[in-house]
Protein backbone atom coordinates (compact mmCIF):
# COMPACT_ATOMS: atom_id res chain seq x y z
CA UNK A 1 0.00 0.00 0.00
CA UNK A 2 2.52 2.91 1.08
CA UNK A 3 4.88 1.36 -2.25
CA UNK A 4 1.54 2.06 -4.15
CA UNK A 5 0.99 5.46 -2.58
CA UNK A 6 4.54 6.64 -3.41
CA UNK A 7 3.93 5.95 -6.99
CA UNK A 8 1.02 7.54 -6.88
CA UNK A 9 2.79 10.49 -5.61
CA UNK A 10 5.65 10.10 -8.10
CA UNK A 11 3.39 10.08 -10.89
CA UNK A 12 1.52 13.02 -9.71
CA UNK A 13 5.27 15.15 -9.71
CA UNK A 14 5.97 13.83 -13.03
CA UNK A 15 2.81 15.61 -14.60
CA UNK A 16 3.75 18.64 -12.84
CA UNK A 17 7.00 18.72 -14.27
CA UNK A 18 5.61 18.15 -17.58
CA UNK A 19 3.16 20.70 -17.25
CA UNK A 20 5.82 23.33 -15.79
CA UNK A 21 8.10 22.59 -19.12
CA UNK A 22 5.02 23.18 -21.34
CA UNK A 23 4.49 26.27 -19.15
CA UNK A 24 8.14 27.19 -20.05
CA UNK A 25 7.82 26.45 -23.68
CA UNK A 26 4.47 28.27 -24.18
CA UNK A 27 6.23 31.34 -22.36
CA UNK A 28 9.78 31.23 -24.61
CA UNK A 29 7.29 31.49 -27.39
CA UNK A 30 5.47 34.42 -26.59
CA UNK A 31 9.00 36.05 -25.81
CA UNK A 32 10.28 35.29 -29.13
CA UNK A 33 7.07 36.73 -30.57
CA UNK A 34 7.59 40.04 -28.88
CA UNK A 35 11.41 40.30 -30.25
CA UNK A 36 10.15 39.12 -33.59
CA UNK A 37 12.19 35.71 -33.06
CA UNK A 38 11.43 32.43 -33.93
CA UNK A 39 11.11 30.10 -30.81
CA UNK A 40 12.13 27.08 -32.92
CA UNK A 41 16.00 28.80 -31.92
CA UNK A 42 15.55 28.73 -27.97
CA UNK A 43 16.55 25.77 -26.52
CA UNK A 44 16.10 24.51 -22.66
CA UNK A 45 18.93 23.13 -20.51
CA UNK A 46 16.98 21.96 -17.43
CA UNK A 47 19.19 23.36 -14.56
CA UNK A 48 19.36 19.60 -12.72
CA UNK A 49 21.03 20.27 -9.48
CA UNK A 50 19.50 18.11 -6.73
CA UNK A 51 16.65 16.39 -9.01
CA UNK A 52 17.18 12.50 -8.73
CA UNK A 53 17.80 10.40 -11.91
CA UNK A 54 14.72 8.98 -12.43
CA UNK A 55 12.85 12.16 -13.10
CA UNK A 56 15.54 13.02 -15.56
CA UNK A 57 15.02 9.91 -17.20
CA UNK A 58 11.82 10.22 -17.43
CA UNK A 59 11.44 14.30 -18.81
CA UNK A 60 14.45 13.12 -21.48
CA UNK A 61 12.20 10.51 -22.37
CA UNK A 62 9.24 13.11 -22.85
CA UNK A 63 11.50 15.17 -25.12
CA UNK A 64 11.66 19.03 -24.90
CA UNK A 65 14.39 19.30 -23.29
CA UNK A 66 18.06 19.30 -24.87
CA UNK A 67 20.52 18.44 -22.14
CA UNK A 68 20.30 18.59 -18.21
CA UNK A 69 22.85 21.29 -16.75
CA UNK A 70 25.25 20.33 -13.32
CA UNK A 71 26.39 22.53 -11.13
CA UNK A 72 28.59 20.31 -8.87
CA UNK A 73 31.02 17.65 -9.99
CA UNK A 74 30.52 15.19 -7.70
CA UNK A 75 26.62 15.03 -8.06
CA UNK A 76 27.18 14.95 -11.78
CA UNK A 77 29.39 11.85 -11.26
CA UNK A 78 26.55 9.96 -8.88
CA UNK A 79 24.29 10.45 -10.92
CA UNK A 80 25.65 10.29 -14.97
CA UNK A 81 23.58 8.29 -17.58
CA UNK A 82 25.72 7.89 -20.37
CA UNK A 83 22.30 7.71 -22.20
CA UNK A 84 20.98 11.38 -21.37
CA UNK A 85 22.75 14.41 -22.75
CA UNK A 86 24.64 16.49 -20.16
CA UNK A 87 26.04 19.95 -19.80
CA UNK A 88 28.38 21.67 -17.07
CA UNK A 89 27.01 24.98 -15.86
CA UNK A 90 28.71 25.76 -12.77
CA UNK A 91 32.33 26.84 -11.33
CA UNK A 92 34.43 24.72 -12.32
CA UNK A 93 37.86 23.65 -10.92
CA UNK A 94 40.62 22.57 -12.25
CA UNK A 95 41.80 19.30 -10.56
CA UNK A 96 37.79 18.33 -10.79
CA UNK A 97 37.82 18.38 -15.34
CA UNK A 98 39.14 14.74 -15.42
CA UNK A 99 35.38 13.92 -14.16
CA UNK A 100 33.71 15.72 -17.38
CA UNK A 101 35.87 15.43 -20.26
CA UNK A 102 34.12 12.75 -22.59
CA UNK A 103 31.18 12.59 -20.00
CA UNK A 104 29.53 16.52 -20.57
CA UNK A 105 28.43 18.18 -24.28
CA UNK A 106 29.51 21.47 -23.45
CA UNK A 107 31.54 23.07 -20.35
CA UNK A 108 29.70 26.17 -20.15
CA UNK A 109 31.77 27.99 -17.64
CA UNK A 110 35.35 28.19 -18.88
CA UNK A 111 36.70 31.55 -17.79
CA UNK A 112 40.34 31.83 -17.04
CA UNK A 113 43.15 30.53 -18.85
CA UNK A 114 44.41 28.00 -16.25
CA UNK A 115 40.73 26.05 -16.85
CA UNK A 116 41.63 26.05 -20.67
CA UNK A 117 44.66 24.54 -19.81
CA UNK A 118 43.27 21.91 -18.19
CA UNK A 119 40.83 20.85 -20.80
CA UNK A 120 43.36 20.88 -23.61
CA UNK A 121 45.51 18.50 -21.77
CA UNK A 122 42.61 15.97 -21.12
CA UNK A 123 40.98 16.38 -23.72
CA UNK A 124 44.20 15.53 -25.80
CA UNK A 125 44.58 12.60 -23.89
CA UNK A 126 41.24 11.35 -23.99
CA UNK A 127 41.41 12.33 -27.83
CA UNK A 128 38.16 14.26 -28.21
CA UNK A 129 37.11 18.16 -29.12
CA UNK A 130 35.60 19.65 -25.96
CA UNK A 131 33.09 22.49 -26.74
CA UNK A 132 32.74 25.21 -23.94
CA UNK A 133 31.19 28.38 -23.66
CA UNK A 134 32.88 31.48 -22.57
CA UNK A 135 31.32 32.28 -19.18
CA UNK A 136 31.26 36.29 -18.83
CA UNK A 137 30.27 38.13 -15.58
CA UNK A 138 27.65 40.26 -17.40
CA UNK A 139 26.80 42.21 -13.73
CA UNK A 140 30.50 42.27 -13.12
CA UNK A 141 29.97 40.74 -9.64
CA UNK A 142 32.79 40.21 -7.69
CA UNK A 143 31.91 36.96 -5.77
CA UNK A 144 31.30 35.59 -9.23
CA UNK A 145 33.38 33.48 -11.89
CA UNK A 146 33.04 34.25 -15.64
CA UNK A 147 35.42 37.35 -17.61
CA UNK A 148 33.72 40.86 -17.93
CA UNK A 149 33.16 41.48 -21.11
CA UNK A 150 35.96 43.86 -21.89
CA UNK A 151 38.39 40.73 -21.20
CA UNK A 152 36.63 38.41 -23.35
CA UNK A 153 37.57 39.07 -27.44
CA UNK A 154 41.45 38.26 -25.95
CA UNK A 155 40.71 35.15 -24.08
CA UNK A 156 38.76 33.94 -27.08
CA UNK A 157 41.43 34.55 -29.42
CA UNK A 158 44.14 32.76 -27.08
CA UNK A 159 42.08 29.93 -27.32
CA UNK A 160 42.71 29.19 -30.78
CA UNK A 161 45.91 28.10 -29.91
CA UNK A 162 44.07 24.73 -28.59
CA UNK A 163 43.07 22.17 -30.62
CA UNK A 164 41.19 20.31 -28.79
CA UNK A 165 38.68 23.33 -27.23
CA UNK A 166 35.76 24.61 -29.64
CA UNK A 167 34.55 27.56 -28.44
CA UNK A 168 30.58 27.82 -29.14
CA UNK A 169 29.55 30.62 -27.55
CA UNK A 170 28.93 32.43 -24.29
CA UNK A 171 26.94 32.01 -20.88
CA UNK A 172 26.06 34.63 -19.07
CA UNK A 173 24.47 34.77 -15.14
CA UNK A 174 23.07 37.86 -14.22
CA UNK A 175 22.81 39.60 -11.03
CA UNK A 176 19.42 39.08 -8.74
CA UNK A 177 17.29 41.73 -7.46
CA UNK A 178 17.78 44.44 -9.61
CA UNK A 179 15.65 46.01 -11.47
CA UNK A 180 14.48 45.02 -15.05
CA UNK A 181 16.25 47.95 -17.08
CA UNK A 182 19.00 47.00 -15.19
CA UNK A 183 18.70 43.44 -16.00
CA UNK A 184 17.67 44.09 -19.37
CA UNK A 185 20.80 46.08 -20.35
CA UNK A 186 23.18 43.41 -19.10
CA UNK A 187 21.74 40.72 -21.31
CA UNK A 188 21.76 43.04 -24.11
CA UNK A 189 25.57 43.84 -23.24
CA UNK A 190 26.22 40.27 -23.77
CA UNK A 191 23.91 39.69 -26.55
CA UNK A 192 26.33 42.62 -28.44
CA UNK A 193 29.09 40.90 -27.51
CA UNK A 194 28.10 37.63 -28.61
CA UNK A 195 27.18 39.46 -31.83
CA UNK A 196 30.55 40.74 -32.08
CA UNK A 197 32.25 38.21 -31.30
CA UNK A 198 30.58 35.37 -33.41
CA UNK A 199 31.14 37.60 -36.57
CA UNK A 200 33.00 35.54 -39.42
CA UNK A 201 33.55 32.64 -36.17
CA UNK A 202 31.89 29.21 -37.59
CA UNK A 203 30.24 27.42 -35.32
CA UNK A 204 29.61 30.38 -32.60
CA UNK A 205 25.97 30.16 -32.10
CA UNK A 206 25.19 29.56 -28.52
CA UNK A 207 24.07 32.32 -26.34
CA UNK A 208 23.45 31.12 -22.88
CA UNK A 209 21.36 33.72 -20.56
CA UNK A 210 17.98 33.22 -18.52
CA UNK A 211 17.15 31.68 -16.08
CA UNK A 212 13.70 30.52 -14.00
CA UNK A 213 13.52 34.02 -12.60
CA UNK A 214 14.30 36.07 -15.73
CA UNK A 215 14.05 33.65 -18.80
CA UNK A 216 11.61 35.01 -21.01
CA UNK A 217 13.88 39.00 -20.83
CA UNK A 218 16.74 36.65 -21.57
CA UNK A 219 14.73 35.39 -24.67
CA UNK A 220 13.98 39.06 -25.61
CA UNK A 221 17.19 40.22 -25.63
CA UNK A 222 18.72 37.39 -27.93
CA UNK A 223 19.34 34.45 -25.60
CA UNK A 224 19.60 30.72 -28.10
CA UNK A 225 19.95 28.60 -24.32
CA UNK A 226 17.67 29.21 -21.46
CA UNK A 227 18.73 27.30 -17.69
CA UNK A 228 15.46 26.66 -15.88
CA UNK A 229 15.61 25.21 -12.78
CA UNK A 230 13.11 26.04 -10.20
CA UNK A 231 10.79 26.50 -12.45
CA UNK A 232 10.52 23.66 -14.47
CA UNK A 233 11.10 20.70 -11.60
CA UNK A 234 8.91 22.43 -8.27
Amino acid sequence: MLAKEGRRRYNNLMEKVIENLENIKSAIARAAERAGRDPAEIKIVGASKFRDIETLRKLWAYGGVEAFGENRVQEFCSKYDENLTWDFIGRLQTNKVKYLIGKVRLIQSLDRPALAEEIERLAAKHGVVQECLIEINSGEEANKGGLIAEEAEEFLASLGAYAHIRVRGLMAVAPQGIEESELRACFTKVEGLFRKLGKDREGFDILSMGMSHDFELAVECGSTMIRPGRILFD
